[in-house]
């Protein structure tokens, strides 16, 4: 004979709950069960991976397929003028280099011409239509400056540097880069103590040019900023510096329109126009023995 026993209901309800418990059915609401689901996948705490711009610093020197040798001018702060000098040097003015640039080591030379532009400097003489075509040339030879060029010659042959596609821009340099890489900063009239160790004039050229690299460099480790021959910028001549760019680009806005400028004095000139402050002009199509340039080199952004 058996007995019916009453259970409790509280007993009862845990009996179910843990017969549900141990089947793997989770009840929900009005008592039906469901497959219980699989926890979601918890975030990595790893953090991204994110590119960054190399921080290399620029190489000190460089040279491009020309073989044009660059040095690297560091950005900075000078003051640009001379409170001794010419009227055309004044007011002395504060001018800020943002970024560093490459200037060219010496002068373009002619091989470095003849390489990209296929003419020599007989042939550039040629071109000046009879005015020095009798003259004999002194000076000539691969490692010696080009002269006999325009500032419109000298803007062709930086166009075709720029075809070269080798990740830099070239131009030439603006006459605040001019004079701030002259200096390198020194503040007197000249880079050094003695003019007849870092340039060519008249008093000491034997009335020539000479070859590249001949005098002692500036602190930068530029040649012949100072003589040898006169080098064009790319800036419209400007009577004196009133309302001159403060950051160092070429101003090319009013002024002299047909007047490009011209720095450091040629062989043909006294020292103290040598001086790094020393300013002159030419018209961009004009030519003749003692005028060059030097190339300036930045780096693509593209």
């Amino acid at each position: 004979m058996t007995k019916d026993i009453t259970l409790p209901r509280s007993t009862v309800a845990l009996t179910i709950l843990l017969l549900v418990c141990s089947s793997g059915v989770v009840l929900g609401q009005g008592g039906t069960g469901r497959e219980p689901t699989a926890p979601p996948p918890k975030k990595s705490t790893t953090p991204a991976r994110t590119s960054r711009p190399s921080s290399r610093p620029l190489p000190r020197t460089r040279t491009n397929q020309a073989g044009i040798e660059f040095v690297l001018i560091p950005s900075g702060n000078f003051m640009m003028g001379s409170i001794n000098g010419e009227a055309s040097e004044k007011p002395v003015h504060r001018v800020k280099i943002g970024q560093p640039f490459y200037m060219g080591k010496y002068e373009v030379t002619q091989g470095q011409w003849l390489a990209v532009m296929g003419t020599t400097i007989r042939q550039q003489r040629d071109k000046t239509g009879g005015m020095f075509i009798s003259d004999e040339i002194d000076g000539v030879g691969d490692n010696y400056p080009i002269f006999f060029v325009s500032w419109e010659e000298a803007t062709n042959f930086v166009q075709r540097l720029n075809a070269l596609n080798d990740g830099y821009l070239y131009r030439l340099p603006t006459e605040a880069e001019w004079e701030y890489a002259c200096r390198a900063g020194s503040t007197g009239d000249y880079y050094a103590d003695t003019v007849n160790a870092i340039g060519w004039s008249v008093e000491n050229s034997g009335n020539r040019t000479h070859v590249v690299g001949g005098k002692q460099p500036n602190a930068f480790g530029l040649y012949d900023m100072s003589g040898n021959v006169s080098e064009w910028c790319q800036d419209v001549y400007h009577t004196n510096y009133d309302g001159a760019p403060p950051n160092g680009s070429a101003w090319v806005s009013g002024g002299v329109s047909q007047k490009r400028v011209l720095r450091g004095g040629g062989w043909f000139d006294r020292a103290v126009y040598l001086r790094s402050a020393d300013r002159f002009k030419d018209s961009s199509d004009y030519r003749e023995g003692g005028i060059g340039f030097r190339v300036v080199a930045t780096a693509r952004t593209q």
